[in-house]
């Protein structure tokens, strides 16, 4: 198993890869694109104060809002797949979640 410094530099190539936009349905998916197992991604991210699919959330909704600022025309369907959610109304529901408002709601307020 990688120890905690050569885990946070696969996590972070990982992120450098976008990875976290792939749509994997369960965490032991993602731990394997990372190069690891789901057992050390929850530890790492536990030790850390953090829980992995928050975070992974948080990564794809910072990538959402650059899409519709970058991309103002671009349906939240398609935003929703480019960001590794399967349909617009998980990404809708994960987006108010992390935000406090729909991407509607957010594509009004920052365009």
């Amino acid at each position: 198993m990688a120890g905690k410094e050569e885990l946070q530099t696969l996590i972070d190539a990982w992120v450098g890869k976008k990875g976290y936009l792939l749509p994997h349905r369960i965490v032991s998916d993602a731990a394997e694109s990372i190069g690891t197992n789901s057992r050390a991604l929850y530890s790492f991210f536990k030790d850390q104060g953090k829980d992995f699919r928050s975070w992974r959330t948080s990564l794809r909704m910072e990538e959402a809002k650059k899409i519709i600022l970058q991309e103002p025309q671009e349906p939240f369907s398609h935003i929703a797949r480019r960001t590794g959610y399967m349909d617009r109304s998980n990404f809708t529901n994960a987006f108010k979640a992390c935000t406090g408002t729909t991407p509607s709601g957010w594509k009004k307020k920052n365009s």
